[in-house]
């Protein structure tokens, strides 16, 4: 059995939680895009980690966690989450890094802070679009390159030299040298260089046997390069379309696909979002859903569910089932609302524009639906829960057309109401 986990939001949407739940019961667990930019929040056996790459699998034994060709990866940041993660269990978690994933180098840090482009749109600033730009104009280094020195040593002097051509008042890029540079990498990835290998046949042969793949996504789909609210997106493709490429599958076939949203929105960075809360009632849900990014620390911004915006993840993601984190953070709100249209330029529309301008535009048209006060953080069934929290999930299903699988009433694992793919019990 595969299962996809995909973001519904943009981003943060307690996927960590999710695959963690998942990842018990597969024998694999592949991250396919993004890099440290992306932050999951994992409860392991009582100790809260805040997971960057590394898939959730690495928590259980005889689980191989995959890094697939569509992340960018950070030896650095890898070296010391998979240290942390050792200490932890114990023991190694099995690792495979697909030998053509892209390495973030410590010049795309630089070029970012230097160009300034990812302070202008919110992104997190540790290299991810730089590194993503070099794939896509040939001249990034890839995760096989450091099988063989000379390689790397070649590759990294060319890069430099066009670098340090454009950037010779720059003294931080001016001071690089490629043979440091190939120093610091295989130093980094000394202890990850048996796990490089051919990350697709391994996945294809997995799921041949039967064996349980999950897929595990970052970020979220109002995120994606090309079908987020570009150009505040990350730099790779968040959705479920892209699952195939980012994996290196031509003929991938997914029977579950879990679309993970909150039971409200929230945001991190730059751009414009309709439902956003500002003052005490956004205040509120911050503190109450602890809302701060997992990788940079930063504030979320907080508002009631857009479901407009879920439309369009839904159709990107072709969820076969919903997963609702968060849903015990809107107990005690009296009057919930959730956005169901747009009004622009004084015409109502349920679409969701393409356009940012537009986008910034839209003012959210809301249903009010009955708040509940008891506490739900206790309940396992579905049919427990208040009426008031049910008739609020019902919104989110039927207006979606897709059943609800999982909705999560706390954060550790336990947390958590298993309603199945199938049918909502």
């Amino acid at each position: 059995m595969a299962i996809a986990v995909l973001g519904m939001q943009w981003g943060d949407e307690g996927k960590g939680k999710v695959t963690h739940l998942l990842a018990k019961d597969a024998k694999m667990v592949v991250r396919f895009n993004g890099g440290p930019n992306a932050g999951h929040t994992v409860i392991d056996r009582g100790v809260k980690f805040g997971t960057h790459q590394i898939p959730a699998g690495a928590f259980y034994p005889g689980v191989t966690s995959v890094l697939a060709s569509g992340m960018v990866i950070d030896l650095s940041v890898l070296r010391e989450e998979y240290g942390k993660i050792v200490e932890h269990l114990g023991r190694k978690p099995e690792l495979l890094i697909a030998e053509n994933a892209h390495l973030i180098m410590p010049y795309h840090r630089l070029l970012e802070d230097l160009e300034g482009s990812g302070k202008a749109i919110g992104t997190t600033r540790r290299g991810i679009g730089p590194a993503y730009r070099d794939r896509a104009a040939r001249i990034g280094i890839r995760a096989i390159d450091l099988l063989n020195r000379s390689r790397l040593e070649a590759r990294l002097s060319a890069r430099l030299n066009l670098l340090q051509r454009a950037w010779p008042q720059a003294e931080a890029i001016m001071k690089l040298s490629a043979s440091g540079l190939a120093d610091d990498l295989l130093t980094s990835a000394q202890q990850f260089l048996p796990s490089i290998g051919d990350a697709p046949a391994a996945i294809e042969q997995t799921m041949a046997r039967g064996e349980g793949v999950l897929f595990e996504g970052a970020q979220g789909a109002l995120l994606d390069v090309d079908y987020g609210t570009y150009p505040y997106v990350t730099s790779s493709a968040t959705v479920y379309a892209g699952l195939a490429h980012a994996v290196g599958i031509g003929d991938l076939h997914v029977e579950r696909r879990l679309g993970v949203t909150k039971a409200y929105t929230t945001r991190v960075g730059g751009g414009p979002f309709p439902t956003e809360l500002i003052g005490k009632e956004g205040e509120w849900l911050q503190t109450a859903g602890s809302e701060y990014g997992v990788t940079t620390g930063r504030p979320r911004r907080c508002g009631w569910l857009d479901l407009v915006a879920l439309h369009h993840a839904t159709r990107l993601n072709a969820p076969t089932g919903l997963a609702i984190t968060k849903l015990d953070i809107l107990t005690g709100i009296e009057e919930i609302k959730v956005c169901r249209a747009y009004s622009l330029r004084g015409r109502e529309i349920t679409a969701f524009p393409t356009s940012t301008e537009d986008l910034a535009l839209c003012e959210p048209i809301y249903e009010s639906v009955v708040g509940w006060d008891d506490d739900i953080s206790d309940l396992r069934k579905y049919a427990d829960l208040p009426s008031a929290a049910r008739a609020y999930l019902n919104v989110i299903s039927s207006e979606l057309g897709v059943l609800i699988a999982i909705v999560s009433v706390g954060p550790s694992p336990e947390e958590t109401i298993i309603t199945g793919f199938d049918r909502a019990k």
